[in-house]
């Protein structure tokens, strides 16, 4: 239920929106420049731009504040509980649908699962794997593929955040 979640409160509600509105931004661009030259960076910056603009789209129009232990858990619950009872959501998608082929399979509940896939790419590329330090051609696909998931769910949430 949503009164698990903790509130932001009138003073750190302006700084959180703020950050998390620069943050997603600086990350998605962040992204994009690495993927030829780092695309282990491209695909973790892609991964936290992600992050970043859930937790602002759950800020700003839900009031949710997500710290402590266990974040991305967290974000994706609330996700998952803010996407269903969001009349919105649907409009949303209905607007991206038009505009992108690459999401016109996409429902209310593949939102958080992007943001989990999303995790698990950079879990892999994080931590120890050959993958890790390995600057190949596919890997350097690898990131650019990711990229184009990263941005399907960038603008999944841009479009919510803009409609609400």
């Amino acid at each position: 239920m949503i009164n698990e979640f903790k509130k932001l409160n009138e003073v750190e509600r302006e700084l959180w929106v703020d950050f998390h509105n620069f943050a997603y931004k600086d990350d998605l661009n962040l992204s994009k420049l690495l993927i030829e030259s780092h695309p282990r960076w491209s695909i973790i910056s892609g991964y936290y731009a992600m992050h970043n603009i859930a937790k602002l789209y759950l800020g700003k129009l839900h009031n949710i504040k997500i710290s402590g232990i266990n974040v991305h858990e967290q974000v994706i619950e609330a996700l998952k509980y803010t996407l269903k009872n969001n009349s919105n959501a649907e409009q949303a998608l209905n607007l991206l649908k038009k505009a992108e082929d690459k999401i016109n399979e996409l429902g209310v509940d593949d939102i958080p699962y992007l943001l989990k896939s999303g995790k698990k790419e950079r879990s892999k590329v994080q931590y120890y794997s050959k993958e890790s330090f390995s600057n190949n051609k596919e890997y350097v696909n690898k990131a650019k593929e990711f990229f184009e998931e990263v941005n399907i769910f960038i603008k999944i949430m841009e479009t919510m955040i803009n409609v609400s």
